[in-house]
């Protein structure tokens, strides 16, 4: 009943003049709420409590966060890059700097789209303006940081979700103390969200399409947290702190920004209807701004972008020129990506049951072997292997049920029905995605505000229940929640941890490597993975293990479908270089000098076919010596360049792999030169030379290759031959 107090098994027992029920009006949503508060003392421990427990379920999930964002399976880089797409941001801040938002022709390749004469990315501008102050002083970390950023986005996100937690609690209970295991359980959520959610599935892989949705979670967070505080009591600092983040939200993703937005707009007609109150009616159209503004600016940002206030001209942009797959897509829907009929496909994909796969082998669970599949023949853009949210995220996919039904039940519980507005905003933007004809995990990061809210009002409301329940009722309940969310930690942890195609080859091969040895502990489970073979097929589904001839090549696939990507699937994108022996991949320590002659210095690598790959030294007017590596063959030539100190020694790999027609050259590994290797012999090293005599050589190469097939794909072929055998 109203204005009962129940006491908490172990609380101390309060006199009458210690503490003050909360009024009705304020609080109480109908005749089962108990709000209740008790002294200051006890008021401040339970939100000691509730910090305490956040900060440690964040710091729990931040060590395979950052072990995952500074690279897996390989030495941890705060500042890696990934081989494509890392820079986009840094081009439009530096466009930016000059005046405009178009960018360099070529620049950002294939995404770019056409405007007047001039190319544009249709990824937002926040990104861009938080680099501008870096950008200011250095052009050195230009493609470095996206890490970076993404890691402060996660750290934002983590504070607003804290702060978005807590202030639900007091719509929802006023001054209600706090137990342990209510905080205990805040905790848990906490880590689930960080940890347990796709959020660190991007974290795997940073660059612009991760980076963008980072931030996009972030800011609508903290876009929804400052629109509760709007609720609890508006102010003039809570609707323009609320305005500035609806602005940074539709100035980074326009999904969840128009849903911020929308959150905003949908409160107002809540205090002009009166709903909060004839005394908050005032506060409707500064609230009513705060949405709408951002929208303008956004609108206006596409327009002078794209010509248009909402959307992107899909036909415009460079890779629907050149892909046909893309123009078959776009002539099946009327020239459009969004259409009811991609619902059945997208809404299975992302919320069926069973959107996991459970392994015998390493990582144990992980994404589904293969892409998502279209439903009825419908045509889509791209299919990616994709995890759903009830498979991986159980917690909060079935806390968000709870707190929907708690929120929207006829009465409901404690000032939540205006939360409810907030719900249906963040709920639009997991509409709009299951509209459009594109699925990949990576999108799963739309949901997650929704998720963030609705499960705050379900964690509430459990422990609102839980109050007076004996103690082994209230431990089984904090038990349960506890399982559920580790085991939403470990199924995201196990997606992101698998190949992808922008890992190095240090990281495939140390993932390959953990596979056979932990196999070897439980049994060899591995061997069943394994193939054999002279030619690699144009798909299989992931984790396979294909070893080409003698080893000379031993591949794992990552399971993506390239088949609308005919370049892709005849460099067999979905194989994953883990070995390669010496016919198709040579090492060599290059020793460079500065150049005494006018003429270029030049040295032939290795020939493969009718391809050959050569390292030149050219004279450079710079410091530094100017290397220049270079691909001729049947199809063109291509080049790469690099500076270097003079007298430095520097590790090439050139890469002639006949089984993936990859051309490759890397130095200390980084690429500088790739393309598509014509068919032809393997690899045969040019003769080692020093060239220009002297006691200093400009030019000294030393092929470094060993003679031996490599010791891994030794051992995986032998557990393939014994797997048959058997």
């Amino acid at each position: 009943m109203v204005g009962e107090t129940v006491r908490p098994r172990g609380a101390a027992v309060l006199e009458p003049d210690e503490f003050t029920v909360a009024g009705s009006d304020e609080i109480a949503g109908g005749p089962d709420v108990a709000p209740v508060a008790g002294p200051r003392s006890a008021l401040d421990e339970g939100r000691r409590r509730f910090i305490l427990a956040s900060v440690i379920g964040t710091a729990l999930v931040a060590v395979p966060y950052l072990w995952i964002l500074w690279g897996p399976w390989a030495s941890p880089n705060p500042i890696r890059k990934t081989p494509y797409e890392d820079n986009f941001y840094s081009l439009q801040a530096r466009a930016m700097f000059h005046g405009h938002l178009y960018l360099a022709k070529g620049a950002i390749g294939i995404e770019a789209f056409v405007h007047n004469g001039h190319q544009y990315t249709y990824f937002g501008l926040f990104p861009s303006i938080i680099r501008m102050p870096v950008l200011l002083v250095t052009s050195a970390l230009d493609v470095r940081l996206t890490a970076p950023s993404m890691l402060l986005a996660w750290l934002l996100t983590a504070l607003f979700t804290s702060l978005l937690l807590w202030r639900v609690r007091v719509l929802v209970r006023g001054d209600v103390v706090m137990s342990r295991a209510e905080a205990t359980s805040s905790g848990v959520l906490m880590a689930t969200i960080l940890g347990g959610t796709v959020l660190i599935y991007l974290a795997a892989t940073p660059y612009v399409f991760s980076e963008d949705l980072a931030w996009s979670v972030c800011l609508t967070v903290g876009s929804l947290f400052a629109l509760l505080g709007v609720i609890e009591r508006p102010s003039w600092g809570r609707v323009t702190a609320a305005g500035f983040l609806i602005l940074c939200a539709n100035l980074d993703r326009a999904t969840t920004g128009y849903a911020a937005a929308a959150g905003a707009i949908l409160l107002a007609g809540w205090f002009w209807l009166e709903r909060g109150g004839s005394e908050r009616r005032r506060w409707w159209f500064p609230v009513l701004l705060a949405g709408v503004i951002p929208l303008l600016v956004a609108m206006a940002v596409n327009l002078a972008k794209f010509g248009i206030p909402i959307g992107v001209p899909v036909a415009n942009q460079v890779w629907t020129q050149i892909n046909a797959h893309r123009r078959q897509f776009l002539a099946a829907h009327h020239n459009s990506e969004i259409g009811l009929d991609f619902v059945p496909s997208t809404a299975w994909a992302y919320l069926q049951p069973f959107g996991l796969r459970f392994t015998s082998v390493f990582p144990y669970i992980t994404l589904p072997a293969r892409p998502a599949a279209a439903m009825s023949g419908i045509l889509f853009d791209r299919l990616y292997r994709t995890d759903s949210l009830p498979a991986s995220t159980p917690l909060l996919f079935l806390l968000s049920c709870w707190g929907l039904i708690t929120a929207f039940r006829p009465r409901p519980v404690g000032r939540l029905a205006p939360v409810r507005l907030l719900l249906l905003a963040a709920g639009a933007a997991c509409v709009a995605l299951l509209l459009w004809g594109y699925i990949a995990p990576r999108y799963l990061a739309d949901f997650v505000p929704l998720l963030v809210l609705a499960s705050a009002v379900a964690m509430v409301d459990v422990w609102r229940r839980m109050d007076g329940r004996s103690r082994p009722m209230r431990i089984g309940a904090l038990s349960l929640i506890t399982v559920v969310g580790l085991f939403s930690v470990a199924a995201n942890i196990g997606t992101a941890i698998t190949p992808n195609e922008e890992w190095s080859s240090t990281q495939v091969i140390n993932y390959v490597r953990a596979q056979e040895a932990l196999s070897n502990v439980t049994g060899g489970q591995i061997q069943g993975n394994v193939t054999r073979g002279t030619v690699l097929p144009p798909y299989a589904p992931a984790d396979q293990l294909y070893v080409i001839g003698n080893c000379d090549g031993l591949y794992i696939s990552d399971g993506e479908n390239y088949s609308t990507v005919p370049a892709q699937q005849y460099q067999r994108s979905t194989w994953m270089a883990v070995q390669r022996g010496p016919g198709f991949e040579q090492t060599f320590d290059v020793t460079v000098n500065r150049l005494r002659t006018p003429a270029a210095v030049s040295q032939t690598l290795v020939t493969a076919g009718a391809t050959t790959m050569l390292v030149s030294v050219v004279p450079s007017k710079s410091r530094l010596v100017r290397m220049v590596f270079s691909l001729h063959g049947p199809n063109g030539n291509m080049y790469g360049q690099a500076y270097v100190a003079p007298g430095s020694t520097h590790k090439l790999v050139v890469v002639a792999d006949q089984a993936k027609h990859q051309a490759q050259v890397a130095m200390d590994g980084e690429s500088y030169l790739s393309g598509v290797l014509s068919p032809g012999s393997p690899a045969v090293p040019g003769t080692e030379r020093s060239s220009t005599g002297g006691s200093r050589p400009t030019l000294a190469v030393v092929n470094t290759t060993a003679s031996s097939p490599p010791r891994l794909c030794q051992t995986i072929d032998h557990l393939g031959r014994s797997s048959r055998r058997t």
